[in-house]
């Protein structure tokens, strides 16, 4: 056991499964004897010195509770084996039977609550599923009810950076295991340390199923895994959100990937939860940052010193297990949200804000949309009659991924960056507006609907959403994608015919952002952003399966037949 400061580390505590296999942990917690609050952290990525910034164990045992952060099964220093495809049938037993050890512990006082962000985040749902009796409140971070980062499952697309990433990052200690039981893993240590070495070796690599790491089978279905949405009977099993029975606190970033599922997740337990106290105790907080950290300013934005406060955001966060763990009376917000432009949190009773005013901007052009330089203009007129306009999607070209809600991996930086460089390509149509007269406010949702078609069997349409600056920087605020076959989603695929005018929705995810007098909105339309989300090869085939594309021809619409437009929450 060390002692740092008040606070006394004891490493590798064991914990025994139902089937024998040992988890082991360290926990920390305030010096001396006593009973205390437990808070709960489970990883796969090393228990030892674990730090999640706002998720920190010594300042959480410095608040008086006991944090125990264990490695799961097969990883690490716990026994076992780690079988990533089966997550949600085995860190369910697992999760349980720690919450249930925890709470029996001499140093415990029997309340016991979740923390940790992105797939610690899954760990989290997973055990509040199980529904162990001493399991008392859960703070989703960063996370979703899935074994990826990915969009939601209706866009069809897979989020392909955090895949090709994250596929030999989490490899690395799946090698070292097999070395140790006297397999030979040199050529598979070779291919690991070329994907480290050059991720973009990964992420070009085509046919992607076929990249050399993916010839070991533990690999092979972990990638699998991540390339394929989940299908119907995958999201009915694994979001029961019935089964949560405990308070709430869902944590996120504007430019994170799964700020949409951190927001909606938030929203069904408030619907669907399987208790009273479930629903009207659950607290929703975002910030202006990306997947993980928080910072005073991301991309090409500063957002002032209230935005990455950490002592102060970890306060609101131990506030919420004092609430639910403590039984304190302690006055939380249903929402808190940053607003960015204005620079300031604020909080409400509800999501979306209820003084909301729904406004929509149509797209209007000559017919040649094309480039910020081309003629696209974005206002609040309705179209009458006016051409379409038309680019060219190549899949071996696609449009680069540049800023948005990238993981800061691989040199990506990811937030509102500047999207003029790619703005000279024939592939992206912009639609802008004139110079607004006033601040608007925009706080929600963001929905855009397009009327299109294709040459393709299958393909995708993207959006961006940007605020360009009065020296004429295109700030990117917000961005989405909806693949052709799932337009209509209802977890299968409706083939496209190709030269059909359709209907597409595309959810570009929810933001709070002020457009200051002075600027200008503007909306990209293309088919690409690789390699934030994979990139569509016009074949109709599965991900991952083709080395060679079809160029598609895509028209936009936009006339009194085929009103493509975006809709706005704006706050008056």
């Amino acid at each position: 056991m060390t002692v740092h400061g008040s606070i006394q580390i004891k490493t590798d505590v064991p914990f025994e499964m139902r089937d024998g296999t040992l988890l082991r942990a360290d926990v920390y917690k305030p010096e001396g004897a006593g009973r205390f609050p437990v808070i709960l952290v489970r990883t796969p990525y090393n228990k030892t010195g674990f730090n999640q910034g706002l998720v920190n164990p010594l300042a959480m045992a410095q608040a008086g509770y006991a944090v125990v952060v264990q490695d799961i099964r097969g990883r690490y220093a716990s026994d076992g084996v780690w079988e990533r495809h089966r997550m949600f049938e085995v860190e369910a037993l697992d999760g349980y039977d720690t919450v249930e050890q925890i709470a029996v512990q001499p140093w415990s006082s029997g309340q016991v609550g979740l923390a940790g962000g992105s797939y610690l985040t899954a760990m989290q749902w997973i055990t509040a599923m199980a529904s162990p009796p001493h399991l008392k409140a859960f703070s989703p971070y960063i996370g979703d009810i899935g074994t990826n980062i990915a969009p939601p499952p209706e866009t069809g697309a897979v989020s392909f950076y955090s895949a090709a990433n994250a596929l030999p990052l989490t490899a690395a200690d799946l090698v070292d295991k097999l070395e140790q039981q006297g397999e030979n893993v040199t050529e598979l240590r070779q291919h690991l340390d070329h994907a480290l070495r050059d991720p973009y070796w990964v992420i070009n690599y085509l046919p992607f199923k076929e990249i050399p790491l993916a010839q070991f089978e533990p690999i092979r279905l972990m990638l699998e895994q991540r390339l394929h949405p989940p299908t119907k009977e995958e999201i009915l099993q694994r979001k029961r959100y019935e089964n949560i029975r405990i308070p709430g606190m869902h944590i996120g970033g504007w430019f994170d990937q799964l700020e949409q599922a951190i927001v909606n997740n938030y929203l069904k337990v408030k619907e669907f939860g399987g208790s009273e106290r479930a629903k009207t105790s659950q607290h929703l907080m975002i910030g202006p940052w990306d997947h993980g950290s928080v910072r005073s300013f991301l991309g090409n934005m500063e957002f002032g010193p209230t935005s990455a406060n950490e002592s102060e955001l970890r306060r609101h966060i131990i506030q919420f297990y004092d609430r639910y763990l403590l039984e304190q009376e302690v006055d939380i917000p249903a929402v808190r949200y940053f607003v960015m432009g204005r620079n300031e949190w604020r909080t409400a009773d509800s999501w979306p804000l209820p003084e909301t005013q729904w406004q929509s901007l149509y797209f209007h052009s000559s017919g040649r949309a094309n480039t910020s330089q081309g003629d696209g203009v974005l206002s609040r007129e309705a179209p009458s009659i006016e051409p379409a306009d038309t680019f060219f999607y190549n899949p071996l070209l696609p449009v680069p991924t540049v800023g948005g809600k990238l993981l800061a991996m691989g040199g990506m930086v990811p937030g509102p960056v500047d999207q003029t460089v790619i703005e000279r390509r024939e592939d992206i149509l912009c639609y802008s507006t004139s110079e607004l007269r006033e601040d608007l406010e925009v706080t929600g949702p963001l929905q855009m609907i397009l009327y299109a078609s294709t040459t393709a069997k299958d393909t995708d349409f993207t959006a961006k959403l940007t605020d360009v600056q009065p020296d004429g920087r295109s700030l990117l605020i917000a961005e989405g994608i909806q693949r052709a076959k799932y337009r209509d989603w209802n977890y299968e695929e409706i083939p496209i015919e190709p030269g059909a005018v359709i209907k597409y929705t595309i959810n570009l995810g929810n933001t709070s952002h002020v457009f200051r007098k002075g600027h200008r909105i503007r909306i990209h339309v293309s088919s690409s952003n690789f390699p934030l989300f994979d990139r569509n090869m016009n074949t109709g085939h599965s991900i991952g399966e083709d080395a060679v594309g079809v160029v598609a021809e895509q028209t936009i619409y936009h006339d009194s037949n085929y009103p493509s437009h975006i809709e706005l929450p704006v706050i008056p």
